[in-house]
């Protein structure tokens, strides 16, 4: 029988937060409360959230909820290890969003706290459980492809959208003001620091971790504080070339608010292309799409025909590791090389050189 595990969501104000509110419907869990940011509050959507408390901080939702269980932390990235600090104090089991932090003291002691307390700490990285990725990790493991040769993964995304406030702060992003490379008005936590997810998916699909790193920043489309333009190559550890492109890439108008996610010029769009000695593979992995002439400016609009994969399937995994003690499907330790690798980029950046990890 299904005993549903008592769980929370904190702050709210991470773009991927309320894509957990579903769990108020989900037999494996009970969602008895969540915090919300309250400058974020008429930018999350709360009223999907009836009969669920609500409350402005933290303290309060610990206070009135004593028999918690879980906790996702929906964060900005530089709150997330107080929140971890919290959890963890309360035996409190973890779900962190894709970045738990830049700092990698900080991220020793959120190992080690989680450790200690025994509790679960599962990190967010929606795109290795979708379909597309899974056949495409099918197809590699298969050596069809013969040896592998080269990865190309393209994350081309918005921005700003409604979490712009924190997402383009270097502080709120990266967690401190950390010049981009000297002579650059720019600081880290743009584009490269929003895609840990575009570094996870070659690591799990190729099997292989990253062995050298450059990367090059481009002017900046926006007028924001962090990088908005980049591209990253370099070698993984069993030979394979890679390039990754995280960037901002779609012009949205320059808008202050976006609550349209697939409004011109298009949607965010994620592609792989792969060599190999034997093949070729080309693979559209996100949301499939059709375009027509609308609006009140005759702009282009996108609407979405077809998403493959379950939001949601990865809380599924989270549920039987609490409570069957299996392994997170992402935990800190196996998230850490991610990190790593994304910090490399970054000290490439400032170095203009090759990093090896």
């Amino acid at each position: 029988m299904i005993k549903p595990i008592k769980i929370a969501i904190l702050s709210c104000n991470h773009g991927h937060a309320k894509g957990y509110y579903a769990l108020k419907d989900d037999p494996h869990y009970d969602l008895v409360a969540v915090s919300v940011v309250p400058e974020y509050r008429d930018k999350v959507f709360i009223e999907r959230l009836s009969g669920i408390p609500v409350y402005e901080n933290n303290g309060e939702l610990y206070e009135n909820h004593p028999d918690l269980e879980a906790v996702i932390i929906g964060s900005d990235n530089r709150s997330h290890i107080k929140e971890v600090r919290e959890a963890t104090s309360r035996g409190l089991h973890i779900f962190s969003m894709k970045v738990p932090t830049f700092d990698m003291d900080e991220y020793e002691e959120m190992i080690r706290l989680t450790e200690e307390a025994g509790v679960v700490c599962q990190v967010e990285l929606e795109m290795r459980e979708r379909a597309e990725i899974l056949k495409v990790k099918d197809i590699i493991s298969s050596g069809k492809l013969g040896k592998l040769l080269s990865v190309n993964m393209i994350n081309y995304s918005h921005n700003p959208v409604w979490w712009r406030p924190w997402q383009c702060s270097p502080e709120d992003s990266f967690g401190k003001r950390v010049p981009l490379r000297a002579g650059d008005d720019r600081f880290r936590g743009g584009a490269l620091a929003d895609h840990p997810h575009v570094f996870d998916v070659i690591r799990e699909i190729t099997g292989e971790e990253f062995a050298t790193v450059y990367a090059e920043p481009a002017p900046n489309l926006r007028e924001v504080e962090t990088e908005d333009m980049l591209r990253i190559i370099g070698r993984l550890s069993g030979g394979t070339m890679f390039s990754i492109d995280p960037s901002y890439a779609n012009n949205e108008h320059h808008v202050e608010k976006m609550v349209d996610w697939i409004k011109y010029p298009r949607p965010v769009e994620v592609t792989l292309n792969i060599v190999g000695t034997e093949g070729v593979l080309l693979a559209n992995v996100y949301e499939r799409c059709i375009y027509a002439q609308s609006g009140s400016r005759g702009e282009y609009m996108a609407e979405e025909v077809e998403m493959v994969g379950a939001w949601n399937k990865r809380m599924l995994d989270f549920y039987f590791s609490i409570r069957e003690g299996k392994p997170p499907t992402v935990s800190l330790r196996h998230h850490k090389k991610t990190i790593l690798a994304m910090l490399a980029a970054y000290e490439s950046i400032d170095k203009g050189s090759p990093v090896s990890l």
